[in-house]
């Protein structure tokens, strides 16, 4: 795989052999800025999805641990808390994962509409004063995905406290409890391992295969048709004799 490190290259590789080679920067741009537009939407869709699950969890641990301490169902508290640990830590590499895929599509932009309808997309506003970010009413331009990234780690340092603080180390020790706990513990420990690992990019990618299965499509024949022939030529078919029985000698 060849790197492109060059707007010479990068407009070689994608004017080549395309039959229009006069509207490709166009179509390319519009193509980019849906897929990014897309990529934005997708964002926002997976936070919202993480959210009600991690507040689920939230709602569930609180609620065991509000309860009286005679009563208070430890096993419960710790395999929620693990729950909540998994789903902010999948969060974290998920806001991570879309927000590559986001400036990918923006250099994309970057570089297709210079020349189609300039440095519109790249000209911003300037702030001269830095010292604006103290002052509430006035516009500053934070970055909201890494606001949204930031704050899903915090979410997912604040899980792994409480699984830590609601592993019941009293009881773990037991024997006959010791099992159950430390698998759990453990189990949870291997998941986060094999997210990141699932997750985590390869080096080179390989060419892709081009593989289909094409299905057919039954038809059905349209009830009064004669074998290979067409529902007209049926409707207008004459009629067969009547057969009459053979005569005697």
């Amino acid at each position: 795989m060849n790197d492109i490190t060059t707007k010479e290259s990068y407009e070689a590789l994608f004017s080549r052999g395309i039959a229009d080679g006069a509207k490709w920067r166009e179509d390319a741009l519009k193509c980019a800025l849906d897929i990014r537009k897309f990529e934005i939407e997708l964002y926002w869709k997976r936070a919202t999805y993480f959210w009600t699950l991690i507040a689920a969890s939230f709602a569930g641990y609180f609620a065991l641990q509000s309860t009286e301490p005679a009563k208070r169902n430890l096993p419960s508290i710790f395999i929620i808390a693990c729950i909540g640990l998994v789903l902010s830590f999948a969060w974290y590499l998920v806001n991570r994962g879309s927000k590559y895929w986001q400036e990918n599509w923006e250099r994309h932009v970057d570089v297709l509409s210079e020349k189609v309808i300039g440095p519109l997309y790249r000209t911003t506003l300037s702030k001269e004063k830095w010292w604006c970010i103290f002052e509430p009413h006035e516009a500053f331009p934070f970055s909201v995905s890494r606001v949204n990234q930031t704050v899903s780690l915090f979410i997912t340092l604040l899980w792994g406290g409480l699984a830590i603080r609601a592993f019941p180390f009293s009881q773990a020790i037991q024997p006959s409890r010791v099992t159950a706990y430390w698998s759990m513990a453990g189990f949870t420990a291997l998941f986060l391992i094999l997210l990141l690992w699932l997750g985590w990019p390869k080096k080179k990618q390989k060419p892709r295969k081009i593989c289909f299965d094409v299905t057919g499509l039954g038809e059905e024949k349209p009830k009064g048709t004669i074998d290979g022939a067409a529902p007209d030529v049926a409707r207008n078919a004459p009629p067969h004799p009547p057969s009459h029985p053979a005569s005697r000698a």
